[in-house]
C-alpha cells in the first residue's frame, strides 16, 4: 500500500550513511490478556474482535507534526528537559515502580494484594510493547531525526520506528491500572503519565502524534484489563 509519509527503514539518521534495521521480533511475543487471531487482528478477553483506538499513519500529516517538533525544540523550558532526560534516560517502568509502592504502603496493601497489583500491572504493559512493537513495524514511520532537519535534541533517537510512542503507551496502560487499583491517587498519577508521554516530544525523539495516540492506545488496552478485573471482582461476590 502507498504511504504518504517517510519510513523509518527508508532514510539513514543523521552521519550514517544507511537506514536503520530493526528488531520487530517483540510484536509477536505471547501476551497475558490478549490473543493474537488469524491474519493478525486481535482479541480481547472475551474473546472479542478489538478495533484499536489510533489513527491510521496515512491520516496525518506529517509537515505539521515535524514542525511542531521544531518549535518545541527551539522553545524548551528548564522543566521540559528535565522530564525529557528523567523519564528517557530509564526504563520507564523503573520510574514508575517507586510511586507504584509509595501508594501500596500509603493504602497498607497486603502482601496478596501487592502481589496482584504488580502481576496485573507488568502482565499488561507486556501486552502494551506487544501491540506497540507489532504497530511500529507494520507502519513504520520515520523518527524526526530522519527529516534532514539537524534538530537539537536532548537525547539520542531509539533504533526502531517512531509510531506509536513506546513510553506514551506503557504511559496510558499505566495510567488506567493504576487509576483503578488506587482510585484517591487518579489525578496525580494522569498528570504524571501524561508528563511521560510528552516528555518524548521534549526529548526530540519522537512526534506529538506519537505520544498522543500512544496514550489513547494505551489508554484502551487498560480499559481491557480493567474490564476483565471489575467482572473477576463481581464473580468473587
Amino acid at each position: 500500500m502507498r504511504t504518504s509519509y517517510r519510513k523509518w527503514t527508508e532514510h539513514p539518521y543523521p552521519g550514517e550513511e544507511t537506514p536503520p534495521k530493526g528488531s520487530p521480533g517483540a510484536g509477536y511475543w505471547p501476551m497475558f490478556f490478549i490473543t493474537r487471531g488469524r491474519n493478525n487482528d486481535f482479541l480481547d478477553p472475551f474473546r472479542q474482535r478489538i478495533q484499536w483506538k489510533i489513527k491510521n499513519p496515512n491520516d496525518i500529516d506529517w509537515e505539521i507534526e515535524l514542525l511542531l517538533v521544531e518549535q518545541t525544540l527551539q522553545s524548551l523550558t528548564p522543566y521540559q528537559i528535565r522530564l525529557a532526560k528523567y523519564w528517557g534516560t530509564a526504563e520507564a517502568t523503573k520510574r514508575m515502580t517507586p510511586m507504584i509502592f509509595n501508594f501500596i504502603e500509603k493504602y497498607r496493601l497486603g502482601t496478596p494484594n501487592t502481589a496482584r497489583v504488580l502481576g496485573y500491572f507488568h502482565a499488561a504493559i507486556n501486552d502494551v510493547c506487544v501491540i506497540t512493537w507489532f504497530l511500529k513495524y507494520r507502519w513504520d514511520v520515520a523518527r524526526p531525526n530522519q527529516y534532514e532537519r539537524n534538530l537539537p535534541t536532548v537525547l539520542s533517537t531509539p533504533r526502531f520506528p517512531a509510531y506509536p510512542s513506546a513510553h506514551a503507551t506503557i504511559m496510558g496502560c499505566a495510567e488506567i491500572l493504576l487509576s483503578y487499583f488506587f482510585p484517591p491517587e487518579s489525578t496525580r498519577i494522569k498528570k504524571v503519565m501524561e508528563e511521560g508521554a510528552q516528555s518524548r516530544l521534549f526529548a526530540g525523539v519522537h512526534f506529538k502524534v506519537d505520544n498522543d495516540e500512544g496514550l489513547r492506545l494505551g489508554r484502551q488496552i487498560g480499559e481491557l484489563v480493567v474490564n476483565l478485573l471489575r467482572i473477576q471482582n463481581l464473580n468473587n461476590h
